[in-house]
């Protein structure tokens, strides 16, 4: 009987070992970004103000610095840009000036208490890039 513990626990053992093993990635190198998304940038300077915003998602947003001058901010923290009622603040450090880079922090006037955002990176958004494309894939007729 003893035995017979023993090698259905070793058996359970190492199932255990193969499983917690095996899982699977989370990302995978094949992963391509968004294709409105490029070029990384360092910052983005302002002469006076963001023009407009729109969450892209949890984690990032789209803001206009001027006529057609998008950009992805990629975000880690409590806020959801996608609860603000209709603004967001964006908070350089003091040496920043008037402009905006990784570190800096975003926060919204959120109908839920959210906290605030950090900036983790910057992108080049080229919101017309998915049209382009849609439009050049082949069709399925």
């Amino acid at each position: 009987m003893q035995k017979t513990f023993r090698t259905l626990f070793a058996a359970c053992a190492a199932t255990m070992v193969v499983v917690a093993c095996s899982t699977a990635p989370t990302e995978t190198a094949d992963a391509k970004p968004d294709p409105r998304q490029g070029e990384e940038v360092k910052n983005i300077c302002f002469q006076s103000q963001i023009r407009n915003w729109n969450a892209l998602d949890r984690h990032s947003v789209i803001v206009e610095k001027g006529v057609n001058d998008y950009y992805k901010l990629d975000l880690v923290g409590t806020c959801d840009p996608q609860d603000a009622f209709s603004s967001i603040g964006l908070i350089s450090r003091p040496a920043g000036g008037s402009c905006l880079e990784n570190g800096d922090r975003l926060v919204t006037d959120s109908r839920y208490p959210g906290g605030s955002c950090s900036i983790t990176r910057i992108y080049k958004w080229n919101k017309e890039a998915d049209k382009a494309v849609t439009a050049a894939a082949p069709s399925t007729r």
